[in-house]
């Protein structure tokens, strides 16, 4: 199975994500994701033996953050570009206590040979997907008459790991297990480790 670590959204941002698509579709050719199955990727484990599952567990549990973590979730975009774009998406604020837990996260997962991401972290929500050569003329001008371009804060005490699988019927999501983000620390040599990350 595919694996990978995010946050979950609240409902007041599913709601808004919610409205945002119902007023977009009529004139979008857009595969929206449903709002449900919409989350905030930290980190792409990729294929994963479900034997080795204990040893993912293992090296999460050990992921500390000791600030709470705020990320509003404003604007708009495309990649790779807003000519021919594939992917239409939320912007998520990249803040400080995010970019150290997503540093966590990599840090602890390279210990299982899970390579660290090489590329800047950009924070985001995929919304939908988009087919080559399609017309956006009318989506971009939907898009300048929204009332707003805020769809809320998101405020997680947890994040997740995910199991995926493709299936005829899309992309089925599994949640696997979470994991509290912010963790007593014991001692001050732990305290040190974390502020590293």
């Amino acid at each position: 199975m595919r694996l990978f670590v995010a946050l979950e959204l609240n409902t007041r941002v599913i709601a808004n994500l919610t409205d945002l698509i119902l007023r977009l579709d009529p004139m979008s050719p857009v595969r929206w994701v449903h709002p449900q199955n919409m989350h905030l990727t930290l980190k792409y484990i990729s294929e994963w033996k479900e034997s080795r599952l204990p040893e993912v567990l293992d090296v999460l549990h050990q992921v500390r953050v000791d600030k709470p973590i705020n990320v509003p979730l404003a604007g708009l975009g495309f990649f790779p570009q807003t000519k021919r774009p594939r992917v239409f998406w939320v912007n998520a604020e990249n803040t400080p206590p995010l970019r150290r837990l997503v540093s966590g996260l990599d840090a602890r997962l390279s210990t299982l040979g899970i390579a660290p991401e090489v590329r800047p972290f950009m924070p985001h929500l995929t919304l939908g997907r988009l087919h080559d050569e399609c017309d956006l003329t009318e989506m971009h001008e939907a898009i300048e008459e929204l009332p707003t371009r805020d769809f809320g804060t998101i405020s997680p005490d947890r994040f997740v790991l995910f199991g995926s699988q493709i299936t005829q019927e899309g992309i089925d999501y599994r949640r696997l297990h979470e994991f509290p983000i912010r963790q007593q620390i014991a001692s001050e040599k732990e305290r040190e480790l974390v502020m590293r990350y």
